[in-house]
């Protein structure tokens, strides 16, 4: 290659690498963003969904991200400084419920879940079907009854002495028979067990109506009026950060458990199926469009927000860089070499 043609050719990419450049500048990137878009929205007018991803490859790499995405200790450790960042935040001062929801639509919200009676119907029973919840119903029985004996019946308030007199007699009782008490408690508590349905049943029917739809709208009530004007910055007093580091690192544990289970996968592979059999031979454009992403949307939004992005200095070095390495690449190439010798 003689010289003239070499240096031709070094000329043509530093010229060629201009151009590209002042596309994405001022003026340029405006009609750039125009041209494209517009591009891209004739060819969704005859690209459908299918054509352009395939549904078994877009499960295989979604169940492969869900596994493999790195969730790393500097992940939560920035996780954890923007939720103490905000929680102390200075605005949490002037902030809460009723500066962030209008109370019309809160209303709207508490009238909606309201009306899932079925679902607090089965939560309740969960709920009270539980070890957990026998033992302690069992243990408030117990001690009301004891109480009672000992402070609350007619012949212990109404006798003069008689109170002082039971329980003296108690300890007396108890130190003679040192397991009586034990055993009492234990017989009077198995007695408690043995009848405890009609007891579980009689809180489920109390909770239920406890829980009924207008109830609900009159506790929410109250909790508006007892919260909605408390600044968020109450909040300060309840969040440390070493115990949202643990709640950090409790989720981290227990996303890495999940993400292998095939549950998990088999939902994610049936959600794309639904996908592609309701959208799949629709065009990619008419997609965007029904999705409120046209193109009358899209260019005004994208000429607001890229010109910030690529006039910066450190974008530009960036987009110089790659383009002239392309470039360099095509202008060095067997094929522009041979064309040139020719």
């Amino acid at each position: 290659m003689s010289q003239s043609i070499h240096e031709t050719l070094q000329q043509l990419e530093q010229l060629h690498v201009q151009f590209l450049l002042d596309r994405l500048q001022g003026e340029g990137l405006a009609a750039t963003i125009e041209r494209e878009a517009s591009a891209f929205y004739a060819w969704g007018d005859s690209a459908t969904v299918s054509s352009v991803i395939d549904a078994d490859k877009l499960k295989q790499h979604i169940s492969r991200l869900v596994k493999t995405i790195p969730f790393t200790g500097e992940l939560r450790s920035i996780v954890v400084k923007a939720v103490i960042t905000a929680v102390e935040s200075d605005l949490n001062d002037s902030a809460n419920l009723k500066t962030m929801v209008p109370k019309k639509e809160y209303d709207k919200a508490i009238t909606h879940y309201a009306t899932f009676e079925k679902v607090r119907v089965d939560i309740v029973r969960l709920i009270l079907e539980s070890p957990i919840y026998s033992e302690l119903i069992s243990d408030v029985l117990y001690h009301g009854i004891k109480d009672y004996v000992l402070k609350e019946n007619p012949l212990t308030k109404n006798v003069p002495g008689v109170s002082s007199l039971m329980k003296l007699g108690a300890k007396g009782l108890n130190k003679a028979m040192p397991k009586l008490e034990e055993t009492a408690e234990s017989t009077i508590k198995k007695f408690i067990n043995a009848n405890l349905r009609s007891s579980v049943d009689l809180s489920e029917r109390i909770l239920n109506n406890a829980l009924s739809e207008n109830n609900i709208r009159t506790i929410a009530d109250h909790f508006w009026s007892t919260l909605s004007e408390k600044q968020f910055s109450r909040a300060k007093k309840y969040v440390e950060e070493d115990k949202i580091n643990d709640t950090a690192q409790l989720v981290e544990d227990f996303w890495f458990e999940i993400r292998e289970a095939e549950y998990l996968h088999n939902m994610i592979h049936q959600i794309v199926d639904y996908i592609f059999n309701h959208f799949g031979e629709r065009t990619v454009s008419g997609l965007f469009n029904s999705l409120g992403y046209d193109q009358p949307f899209v260019v005004p939004e994208l000429q607001k927000m890229l010109p910030d992005l690529l006039q910066r200095e450190a974008v530009q070095e960036l987009l110089k860089q790659r383009i002239r390495a392309n470039l360099r690449d095509f202008y060095s190439s067997p094929d522009v070499q041979a064309l040139t010798q020719g």
